[in-house]
Protein backbone atom coordinates (compact mmCIF):
# COMPACT_ATOMS: atom_id res chain seq x y z
CA UNK A 1 0.00 0.00 0.00
CA UNK A 2 2.52 2.14 0.85
CA UNK A 3 4.51 1.72 -2.47
CA UNK A 4 1.46 2.57 -4.67
CA UNK A 5 0.79 5.63 -2.78
CA UNK A 6 5.00 6.85 -3.64
CA UNK A 7 4.47 5.40 -6.91
CA UNK A 8 1.08 7.33 -7.43
CA UNK A 9 2.58 10.62 -5.85
CA UNK A 10 5.70 10.52 -7.99
CA UNK A 11 3.64 10.23 -11.30
CA UNK A 12 1.48 13.12 -9.89
CA UNK A 13 4.58 15.29 -9.70
CA UNK A 14 6.28 14.17 -13.15
CA UNK A 15 3.01 15.28 -15.07
CA UNK A 16 3.08 18.43 -13.33
CA UNK A 17 6.71 19.15 -14.47
CA UNK A 18 6.09 17.20 -17.82
CA UNK A 19 3.00 20.31 -18.50
CA UNK A 20 5.28 23.14 -17.13
CA UNK A 21 7.12 23.64 -20.59
CA UNK A 22 3.82 23.35 -22.58
CA UNK A 23 2.17 25.89 -20.55
CA UNK A 24 4.72 28.46 -21.52
CA UNK A 25 4.39 27.75 -25.41
CA UNK A 26 0.51 28.62 -25.05
CA UNK A 27 -0.10 32.04 -26.49
CA UNK A 28 -2.39 34.45 -26.29
CA UNK A 29 -4.18 35.11 -29.42
CA UNK A 30 -7.01 36.16 -30.99
CA UNK A 31 -8.92 34.83 -34.29
CA UNK A 32 -11.43 36.60 -36.09
CA UNK A 33 -13.18 36.26 -39.44
CA UNK A 34 -13.37 39.40 -42.04
CA UNK A 35 -15.90 39.64 -44.30
CA UNK A 36 -14.21 41.33 -47.08
CA UNK A 37 -10.44 42.12 -48.02
CA UNK A 38 -8.09 44.18 -46.10
CA UNK A 39 -4.59 46.30 -45.90
CA UNK A 40 -2.29 44.95 -42.78
CA UNK A 41 0.70 46.82 -43.72
CA UNK A 42 1.07 47.36 -47.55
CA UNK A 43 0.03 43.45 -47.75
CA UNK A 44 -3.54 42.89 -49.13
CA UNK A 45 -5.51 39.84 -47.21
CA UNK A 46 -8.40 38.33 -48.96
CA UNK A 47 -11.47 37.76 -46.83
CA UNK A 48 -11.82 35.11 -44.62
CA UNK A 49 -10.76 34.01 -40.70
CA UNK A 50 -7.62 35.30 -39.33
CA UNK A 51 -5.58 34.45 -36.30
CA UNK A 52 -3.19 37.11 -34.50
CA UNK A 53 -0.21 36.19 -31.97
CA UNK A 54 2.61 38.13 -30.72
CA UNK A 55 5.79 35.36 -31.66
CA UNK A 56 8.22 37.50 -29.78
CA UNK A 57 6.95 39.20 -26.29
CA UNK A 58 9.99 41.56 -27.05
CA UNK A 59 9.35 42.95 -30.07
CA UNK A 60 6.16 44.96 -31.00
CA UNK A 61 5.29 42.38 -34.20
CA UNK A 62 2.06 41.26 -34.52
CA UNK A 63 2.05 37.98 -36.92
CA UNK A 64 -1.83 37.84 -38.64
CA UNK A 65 -1.99 34.40 -40.66
CA UNK A 66 -5.40 32.84 -42.25
CA UNK A 67 -6.11 29.63 -41.02
CA UNK A 68 -5.24 27.93 -43.72
CA UNK A 69 -1.45 29.06 -43.91
CA UNK A 70 -1.77 30.63 -47.08
CA UNK A 71 -1.59 34.21 -46.47
CA UNK A 72 0.50 35.98 -43.46
CA UNK A 73 2.10 39.32 -42.75
CA UNK A 74 4.08 41.08 -39.76
CA UNK A 75 2.52 44.06 -38.79
CA UNK A 76 4.01 46.50 -36.10
CA UNK A 77 2.13 47.84 -33.74
CA UNK A 78 2.56 50.98 -30.72
CA UNK A 79 1.19 50.00 -26.91
CA UNK A 80 -0.78 52.39 -25.13
CA UNK A 81 -2.93 52.13 -22.31
CA UNK A 82 -6.47 53.06 -21.61
CA UNK A 83 -8.40 54.47 -18.10
CA UNK A 84 -11.73 52.05 -19.57
CA UNK A 85 -9.57 48.87 -21.18
CA UNK A 86 -11.97 46.40 -23.29
CA UNK A 87 -12.97 43.73 -21.31
CA UNK A 88 -12.13 40.93 -24.63
CA UNK A 89 -10.09 41.41 -27.13
CA UNK A 90 -11.67 43.20 -30.73
CA UNK A 91 -10.32 43.60 -34.31
CA UNK A 92 -11.57 46.99 -35.33
CA UNK A 93 -11.04 47.86 -39.33
CA UNK A 94 -10.50 51.66 -40.49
Amino acid sequence: MNISKKFIAFMGLLSVLCAIPTMAQISNKVTFDAPFAFYAGNAKMPAGSYTITQPNIDDNLLLIEDTTGSHSVYVEYVVTSSDNPHPQSDVTFN
